[in-house]
């Protein structure tokens, strides 16, 4: 098998409402959707989710590394050679993962498709059917108004719901106490602050008047401050979670020598796809260290990739896949009810609605020989 051709779909899917975090507002999701083709008629899609404050990456940036360095490295080669090609489009460029991760899912696609198999029984397998149960993810507000979205969220079925923090530490007690106390009990509540408390300190100040309504605290101080994760993980009965902290399994390495974090984030937009996620993962599991398989708000491909690989590992015990429901419009049949998304086939089991892609889409650009 051989790549013949890689098609680069610049588009942007617009949002139920704009999504607020302490790193910024996104009003709409600016996504690149990668087609690869290959000599046997198979095609593999992948999806970049691009952040900059998370991986320093735009959508135009994303586009123009696929168009001027990675797609055309990868023509005339087998898409099922995924370690090789890796390899190689790291050895052209250092960075970009939201790049390399929309070729490399478009690749384990053509894998799992080569194969007749979905992705996630090439993976591990794990999970008998490539099926999650996603949390609702509170974008920050004043407390009332985000409890008023807590109590909606489980009026609608929702069961576990994510909070984001990181603004005002007086107010994020008061946004956690108002979304508790409008939830039932066994309702899991998360929290990420992005980084927003900055040191241990004022994380500590933060958590003494919210970690009992907890089931874990994401990302609580700067990126950086590794030390800091490891001091909180010793004075606090809340697990706490590394995600801008931890993009690669050399990276988890590190945080386990140091004794920061119970529970690492993967986000395969930080991985730059999903070989490096495996490992990633292996690093965590061989310390008997759960997983959670995060979200940069993909749209229905990426988010694809994601259920299979949550799917295919038995440490991977959360996940953020809630792209499809904080979105207006998807671009392939991927079936999401509340709070469950599924896909069915072979490779990633979504196919892509061109009239929807065409809807959305912005440009195109075509690598061929």
């Amino acid at each position: 098998m051989q790549i013949t051709r890689v098609a680069i779909h610049r588009f942007e899917i617009p949002l139920e409402e704009p999504f607020v975090t302490a790193l910024r507002p996104i009003p709409a999701l600016e996504r690149v959707l990668v087609e690869v083709e290959t000599d046997v008629g198979l095609t593999g899609v992948g999806e970049g989710a691009p952040a900059y404050e998370v991986t320093g990456e735009t959508q135009g940036s994303t586009a123009a590394v696929l168009a001027d360095v990675l797609a055309p490295a990868v023509l005339g080669e087998d898409p099922l050679a995924v370690e090789r090609l890796v390899r190689r489009m790291r050895a052209l460029v250092d960075g970009a993962p939201s790049a390399h991760a929309a070729l490399e899912i478009a690749f384990q696609d053509l894998r799992g498709k080569a194969a007749e198999q979905p992705l996630y029984r090439l993976l591990g397998g794990n999970a008998e059917e490539p099926t999650l149960t996603v949390p609702k993810v509170l974008s920050i507000k004043p407390p009332d108004e985000m409890a008023a979205d807590a109590a909606a969220a489980v009026d609608e079925g929702y069961d576990q719901l994510k909070i984001k923090l990181g603004r005002d530490p007086e107010t994020d007690i008061e946004r956690v106490t108002a979304i508790a106390a409008a939830v039932p009990d066994e309702t899991s509540l998360k929290a990420d602050a992005n980084q927003g408390w900055g040191d241990a300190k004022t994380a500590v100040e933060a958590l003494a008047g919210m970690a009992h309504h907890l089931d874990v605290i994401e990302q609580p101080v700067a990126k950086e401050n590794v030390s800091d994760l490891a001091f909180l993980r010793d004075r606090l009965d809340v697990p706490v979670m590394p995600d801008e902290s931890v993009e690669t399994a050399t990276d988890a390495l590190d945080l386990i020598k140091r004794g920061a974090g119970d529970v690492f984030n993967i986000k395969l937009m930080k991985t730059g796809g999903i070989a490096e996620a495996v490992r990633l993962n292996a690093v965590a599991e061989a310390d008997d260290r759960p997983t959670q398989l995060g979200s940069m708000v993909e749209g229905h491909v990426g988010t694809a990739a994601g259920i299979h690989f949550a799917s295919a590992f038995e440490n991977v015990i959360w996940n953020e896949m809630v792209g499809p429901f904080m979105t207006t419009e998807g671009i392939t049949d991927l079936r999401a009810d509340v709070p469950r998304i599924e896909t069915s086939g072979p490779g990633l089991g979504v196919r892509v609605d061109r009239t929807k892609l065409r809807s959305l889409r912005s440009d195109v650009t075509e690598i061929e020989p």
